[in-house]
């Protein structure tokens, strides 16, 4: 059994012992360094090599050997024979506490050049490539996978992105393959450093980051503990996968106004019940983008920076620094979007217009969807409601795109087109919503 880090190694050889025994009698038993305790008959694993403990003139007791303990004695000590030569060797206690572990699971990294006849091994989602290649050439007749799917039970991250809206298994599997942990010379990682389209993505996180910050320091503390009790007036709303998208909105829209979050939210709900929703959170998202902040942001889809922050003295000059930032790395992935002979690998040779992939590249960089993936604006995820906007924006004006020249709505595309490449001259223009928007998600199973 494999698994990526020594804690769920460590449950693993716990689990597989308790199996092994059963309702046998346990005998003598002594603690390991892995805090397992062992007895006779287990397979234990040396985490020190030890050339004091000799195993005949040319070998000793080495870091990654696996060995069967065939003698537990009453002060600690080990007598244990080797899985592969069946050389004897005994382990005094001092060595079995701190140097010794259970060996039927091991980490991914110990399992390089062992193979076995069936590896079943665990993923958190967190793995890389390489890591996943060494764990699916163990077994020479089978390799089985077990997904982690679900959160660690950990109270402080029920609100990470991961718990709020789990990963499917395929999107944890395409997640893991898109990781390359591959060592990168200095020359590379200089150039990826200074690739405007990887810096924007994480400027926009730390832009948007800094905002909500900013935002819950200048309503204050007493006024966020009253807003986390949403629950009060609208039961379950906090456990919603869209809350901290909504609460996010609801802070920022209190630092522009002044008027507490709660009240509008409690305009929001106005209307149509919502508790028939698949997230009433995101529906209330949805309906506060009436009153969304009319400051243009560095991208068509980001908030701007409200007037009560641009002049907070602790706050306004690092928020316009950071939204300049973006914007002036949204230029430079404009500019280099089409440059070369060949168009970009999600774009159709021929097929888009190139005020549309300079703002699709932008999207892509801002998003940070992977330079393999083949769908243009890829597939969306939680996205708040300008984002979902645009996304839908950009969406459309692909599939006008692809109609043949001479076609019926050749004209309406080229029109189109004209239209999106003078409305993003300006990259800092605000969004404009649509007259018509969607009313919301749909319930669950619709």
């Amino acid at each position: 059994m494999l698994a990526p880090t020594r804690e769920l190694v460590a449950e693993l050889n716990r689990r597989a012992r308790d199996h092994r025994l059963g309702n046998l009698p346990v005998g003598e038993e002594v603690r390991l360094g892995d805090g397992n305790q062992a007895s006779l008959g287990d397979v234990i694993i040396t985490r020190a090599n030890e050339r004091r403990l000799r195993l005949g003139a040319t070998d000793w007791v080495k870091n990654g050997d696996r060995w069967t303990i065939t003698r537990v004695a009453k002060q600690g000590d080990l007598t244990v024979r080797h899985t592969r030569s069946q050389l004897t060797v005994r382990l005094p206690i001092d060595y079995v506490r701190t140097s010794t572990g259970l060996g039927y699971a091991t980490t991914i990294h110990a399992a390089q050049g062992v193979s076995a006849d069936t590896m079943h091994g665990v993923l958190t989602g967190q793995e890389s490539r390489q890591q996943l290649y060494t764990m699916l050439t163990r077994g020479r007749h089978a390799n089985r996978l077990y997904l982690q799917v679900v959160g660690d039970g950990d109270p402080h991250s029920v609100i990470r992105p991961d718990t709020v809206a789990p990963r499917t298994p395929t999107e944890t599997m395409q997640q893991i393959l898109a990781r390359d942990e591959a060592p990168l010379s200095a020359s590379t990682m200089l150039r990826e450093l200074n690739d405007p389209a990887a810096r924007l993505f994480q400027a926009v996180q730390r832009y948007t980051d800094s905002l909500h910050v900013a935002a819950e320091q200048l309503v204050g503390p007493q006024t966020v503990a009253e807003l986390d009790q949403a629950d009060n007036y609208i039961p379950g709303l906090t456990t919603e996968p869209a809350w901290p998208t909504l609460r996010a909105h609801l802070l920022a829209l209190a630092a522009e106004t002044g008027q507490h979050p709660l009240r509008h939210m409690l305009t929001a709900t106005n209307g149509r019940d919502i508790r028939t929703a698949g997230d009433m959170a995101a529906v209330l998202g949805w309906r506060l983008s009436e009153l969304a902040l009319t400051e243009p942001g560095p991208l068509p889809w980001l908030t701007g920076i409200p007037p009560t922050l641009q002049a907070d003295p602790v706050w306004g000059g690092y928020l316009a620094k950071r939204s300049q930032l973006v914007a002036d790395l949204a230029d430079h992935v404009r500019d280099n979007a089409c440059q070369g002979d060949n168009p970009p690998a999600w774009a159709a040779a021929g097929g888009h217009p190139t005020a549309l992939i300079r703002e699709i590249a932008v999207w892509r960089a801002a998003k940070g969807i992977k330079t393999q993936d083949p769908r243009p604006t890829a597939a969306g995820g939680h996205l708040d409601t300008a984002a979902a906007l645009w996304k839908q924006r950009l969406d459309r004006h692909v599939a006008r795109s692809t109609d043949p020249p001479g076609s019926e709505r050749f004209d309406e595309r080229q029109a189109a087109n004209t239209a999106l490449s003078r409305s993003h001259h300006d990259s800092r223009r605000p969004y404009q919503t649509p007259g018509q928007r969607p009313r919301g998600p749909a319930a669950r199973g619709r």
